[in-house]
């Protein structure tokens, strides 16, 4: 999962960036995502503002010369007897030249054959994902499991809570753990509720689908470069219908190939909302890998 900082518009908008905090989406948008997320003066302000001091300063000078220049005739001298300056007035100004726009790099295309989706849902395309409040979240009781939607998973020792919860940004009442893989990489394990009213439906098949597209177009995973299917099947999560799909994400320009991400879609009884387990760890990460095979597991609706 990655860093704060500009990224494609997890809504689909063509050409748009938008500013990831590291815990939640800016609500600014921009398509130079060279500057910071907010404040940030724009070029064009700054280059008139340079052309009016520019302007002014060219009119001074002009007067000051014909000043002097009326000033020597009176005198009885001739004008051409002064010499002339050299350099030119300019209308921009140079003790703070305008720096050029930083080429925005176009994204990386994928290398995926086809955009239609496969078994599991993940196509290489981009799709509006609705905004949810992760944080919105119900009494939780103490009893040393991570819950959210009506399910939990047992709290892992050494594990950071909450780490990247925000990330979960279509989802509600969000709670989870994480593990820093290296500074700007983590792991994530996290349960929540997504709605039928924000499209998650009608079933658990399409809902997970969805949430899997949601994720690899998400923040997360800037550099992706494919998307494997490794699984998407029915299965049960104490004794509720559920669907589980487990993808590899590969990116480009890390320590790590990519993440393998889990999303199970539970039915727990609720006829607007379904619960979701979603996990992200470092591929071919054996010790992380049995953490996340460990909170399936013992996954469980409350």
């Amino acid at each position: 999962m990655s860093t704060p900082g500009w990224y494609p518009d997890p809504s689909g908008a063509p050409g748009q960036y938008r500013y990831w905090d590291g815990r939640a989406w800016s609500q600014q948008t921009t398509d130079r995502p060279g500057g910071p997320a907010t404040g940030a003066e724009r070029p064009g302000k700054r280059r008139g503002l340079s052309l009016i001091i520019g302007g002014l300063a060219l009119v001074v000078v002009l007067g000051l010369i014909i000043f002097f220049a009326v000033r020597q005739a009176g005198a009885g001298r001739p004008i051409t007897d002064d010499p002339v300056p050299s350099s030119t007035v300019s209308g921009w100004d140079d003790s703070r030249p305008t720096a050029s726009p930083t080429p925005t790099a176009s994204p990386t295309p994928s290398p995926s054959p086809t955009p239609s989706p496969s078994a599991s849902g993940t196509a290489e395309t981009t799709i509006a994902c609705p905004t949810g409040n992760p944080r919105e979240r119900g009494p939780r009781p103490p009893d040393g499991r991570v819950h959210g939607g009506g399910l939990s998973f047992p709290r892992i020792d050494g594990w950071v809570d909450d780490l990247q919860t925000s990330g979960v940004s279509w989802g509600y009442d969000v709670e989870s753990q994480g593990f820093s893989v290296y500074p700007g990489w983590a792991a994530f394990l996290g349960v929540g509720e997504i709605r039928a009213a924000d499209g998650f439906a009608p079933t658990p098949k399409a809902a997970a689908q969805k949430v899997m597209q949601c994720v690899a177009s998400s923040g997360w995973y800037t550099t992706e470069q494919s998307t494997k299917d490794l699984k998407a099947e029915q299965t049960t999560i104490d004794g509720h219908q559920a669907w589980w799909i487990r993808t590899d994400i590969y990116v480009s320009d890390r320590r790590v190939p990519g993440d393998t991400v889990d999303v199970i879609v539970v039915d727990t009884g609720r006829p607007d909302a379904y619960g979701l387990f979603i996990g992200a760890v470092a591929i071919g990460d054996a010790g992380l890998q049995t953490l996340r095979d460990n909170a399936v597991r013992d996954l469980t609706v409350d």
